[in-house]
C-alpha cells in the first residue's frame, strides 16, 4: 500500500510516483532552512530519472554524483569525489541496498521499511532507527525514539530535488544514508 500517494510526488511530470508516494508534488518557493546552520545539497543534472544526476553542495560544487547502469538498470552507485563507490543499489530480482561504513547489504525494504500504521519509513543507521515522515511539503527525518523529536533533514523539491542537513544530522553521520534515501524516495521504483 502507498500510503502518501495522494501527494502525487513522482520525478518529473509524467513519471511513476516515489517509491512510497510521499514526496508530495509542492513548489516550494521561497523555503526556508530547517535551522540557519542547515547545508542544502541539490541532485542536479537530471537525464529524466535522479538515477543519473550530480548531487552538489555547498557553494553548488558536486560533491557526490548518482550512477545506473544504462540497459537493464541493475545497479544505481552513489560516488564520491575521488569516484569511490559509497552506496550501491541492486534493483534486480528484488532491490537490495548497501553503504559504506553504514549498512550492509540488505533488502531496500527492510532497510527503508514502512511503520506499522503506515505513515512514516524507518531507517537505522548506527542501531539507532530514525523516521522519514512528511510535514508541510517535505519529507523530514527526525529520531525515532526521541521525546522531542528535532528535524536532522529534509526532502524538499522546487526545480531540483533537494536534501538539506542540520549540523545535528552532520554530526551523527547521516549524510550518506539520507542521499540514499532521497534517491530511493523519489526515484520511482519500488522498493517493497
Amino acid at each position: 500500500m502507498n500510503p502518501f500517494a495522494a501527494g502525487g510526488w513522482g520525478y518529473g511530470s509524467g513519471m511513476a510516483p516515489s517509491i512510497f508516494g510521499a514526496l508530495p508534488t509542492v513548489t516550494i518557493s521561497n523555503a526556508k532552512t530547517v535551522q540557519p546552520d542547515s547545508t542544502l545539497y541539490k541532485f542536479t543534472e537530471c537525464n529524466t530519472t535522479i538515477l543519473n544526476c550530480s548531487i552538489a553542495g555547498p557553494q553548488g560544487r558536486v560533491v557526490y554524483r548518482v550512477a545506473t547502469d544504462s540497459g537493464a538498470l541493475s545497479s544505481t552507485m552513489l560516488k564520491d569525489n575521488d569516484n569511490r563507490n559509497v552506496a550501491m543499489v541492486n534493483w534486480q530480482p528484488n532491490a537490495n541496498v548497501e553503504i559504506r561504513g553504514v549498512a550492509s547489504r540488505q533488502r531496500v525494504r527492510d532497510w527503508l521499511h514502512l511503520s506499522a500504521d503506515q505513515s512514516k519509513r524507518v531507517m537505522n543507521v548506527a542501531g539507532v532507527p530514525y523516521a522519514w515522515s512528511p510535514a508541510e511539503g517535505y519529507i523530514c527525518l527526525y529520531k525515532l525514539q526521541s521525546t522531542a523529536p528535532r528535524v536532522l533533514a529534509r526532502i524538499g523539491r522546487a526545480q531540483d530535488v533537494t536534501l538539506e542537513m542540520t549540523q545535528e544530522g552532520m554530526q551523527l553521520g547521516l549524510l550518506e544514508a539520507c542521499l540514499v534515501a532521497t534517491v530511493l524516495l523519489t526515484c520511482g521504483h519500488n522498493i517493497d
